[in-house]
């Protein structure tokens, strides 16, 4: 996709580099005074949306003034070419935290030491993450060639090259965003990402308030299922979001007093008012305490209708991905195209609803492009499709690892 234009990162870009080198380094025994709340935004940004960051960050730092200062923003950023830092931005200014070594912000471990450290030094009545990268929902980093490979972020499998059918088809518009990413240069595979589990485990239970996903894919069951004890709500989209992210300048606010559904607004009505291709965006809000009752449910549509799915035609179930091999459908359709029966479906209906009680789409991902896709059902959360036609590949057998597909069977 598009990023920012010359004008708007020239100076982004001179702001945070006067910043950077003004900004006052803390020593790492500082804790500050108790805030209200601490939110947290990861950005691994070591990709193809380094300038990008700069942006956001900038963004940020646009509408924190002396009103905020009962909250924390803290960002830990790694960019291209720059060691990776936790930077505390207030009052109209951002002061560097702390300065680390080059690492890879993929790795769970360095993401749970981020959070370790935030914990530790900044205490807080509650907490709020901001999961800001490249990434592709539950898809294990082994799959993203096989699934994708018609999509510039699957570059490589094992060392090998990826084909170059359907090379044609490569977005013109990239980057977009999801997560997690880190370039390698010179290494095989030149990337790396942070699969699910990983994530969910570098996680602690019952620490956030919510987690906020500025990032492609990640409104999917299994990953809200995954991270069910992480946070009480998850914002996220089942499609691609536009490269610039977030409207900070106007979000930034929301999230940190814990005003979820008008961030969520926020973002919906800033690029529903785009014209061309950028007007596209797709929001919702999970309940994650509602997630082990529409398990329950979606077990008892697979018990009776388990034998129809591998062979089941999906040709007209709401997709929402430009992927070679298609993984994320809307849940809603799904069951909705698998006929179950009226009480079953009654059932999960109204759990579902309880599950997302808010969500929002336009009517046209990537609106006007020869890739658009029409969005006709869109529940809030999108859900993979086991189909006998991906068993050889090993993507089924690595979607069974989920704790989603555990539980229910599925």
């Amino acid at each position: 996709m598009k990023g920012l234009s010359s004008r708007k990162f020239f100076a982004g870009a001179l702001f945070m580099t006067a910043i950077l080198m003004l900004a006052s380094c803390i020593a790492n025994n500082h804790i500050d005074k108790t805030k209200h709340r601490t939110v947290l935004v990861y950005v691994a940004a070591d990709n193809n949306l380094s300038n990008i960051a700069n942006s956001n960050i900038y963004s940020m730092n646009s509408c924190i003034s002396n009103g905020m200062d009962n909250y924390n923003l803290l960002v830990f950023v790694d960019r291209k070419d720059v060691a990776p830092a936790l930077l505390h931005i207030h009052n109209f200014k951002i002061d560097t935290i702390a300065k680390y070594p080059e690492r890879d912000t993929s790795d769970p471990m360095v993401f749970r030491e981020v959070i370790d450290y935030v914990k530790e030094k900044y205490e807080s009545d509650s907490y709020g993450l901001v999961m800001w990268s490249h990434g592709t929902g539950w898809l294990p980093t082994r799959q993203l060639h096989y699934v994708a490979p018609n999509m510039k972020y699957a570059q490589s499998r094992d060392g090998k090259p990826a084909p170059k059918a359907n090379e044609e088809r490569i977005n013109p518009f990239a980057p977009t965003k999801a997560f997690a990413w880190e370039d390698r240069k010179g290494e095989t595979p030149s990337y790396s990402c942070m699969d699910l589990q990983e994530m969910a485990d570098a996680i602690p239970d019952g620490f956030f308030d919510f987690i906020l996903f500025d990032a492609c894919y990640m409104g999917n069951v299994e990953v809200a299922y995954a991270l069910r004890n992480k946070a009480d709500y998850i914002v996220s989209s089942c499609y691609e979001i536009v490269s610039d992210g977030f409207p900070y300048h106007i979000v930034t606010r929301d999230f940190l007093n814990g005003s979820l559904r008008k961030c969520c607004d926020e973002f919906y009505d800033y690029y529903n008012s785009m014209s061309g291709w950028k007007q596209m965006a797709g929001i919702s809000m999970v309940k994650t305490d509602e997630l082990d009752s529409l398990a329950r449910c979606f077990r008892k549509i697979v018990n009776e209708y388990k034998d129809a799915i591998p062979n089941m035609d999906v040709s007209d179930v709401q997709c929402f991905d430009r992927f070679t091999n298609h993984v994320f459908f809307d849940l809603m359709d799904f069951v909705d195209k698998l006929d179950v029966r009226v009480w079953l479906y009654a059932e999960f209906m109204v759990q579902l609803d309880n599950c997302v009680p808010y969500k929002k789409t336009t009517p046209y991902i990537f609106p006007g492009d020869k890739e658009e896709i029409p969005v006709n059902s869109y529940s809030g959360l999108s859900i993979y499709i086991p189909l006998a036609k991906y068993d050889a590949s090993g993507l089924n057998d690595d979607y069974r690892e989920t704790e989603w597909s555990r539980f229910t069977d599925y």
